[in-house]
């Protein structure tokens, strides 16, 4: 599954465990592409930082899905699309 929008909130440099290994994220909040109202939360894992500005187009491989039942919710654990790293979007 793939999650992919504009990239609206960008927190690099955080630090998380996941499936027992500590590992750098970003935190991100991107609009959908079909539905600009829809909003999602997403971690994306092993990175320090993403080579995306806020207002940039993005793409993201869904590893895992989280939900917070008492809030309603729903945060991607993510990672950078393979497409983008192929095309050259993901170099620096």
């Amino acid at each position: 599954m793939t999650r992919a929008g504009t990239l609206l909130v960008k927190e690099p440099g955080l630090r998380t465990f996941f499936r027992g290994i500590e590992r750098p994220y970003v935190r991100c909040v991107i609009a959908d592409t079909v539905d600009p109202e829809r909003h999602f939360e997403c971690r994306v894992l092993d990175e320090e930082d993403i080579p995306f500005s806020v207002g940039e187009p993005i793409s993201l491989e869904v590893i895992n899905v989280v939900t917070d039942r008492r809030s309603g919710v729903v945060r991607f654990d993510c990672l950078l699309s393979k497409k983008q790293e192929e095309d050259g979007s993901n170099s620096l």
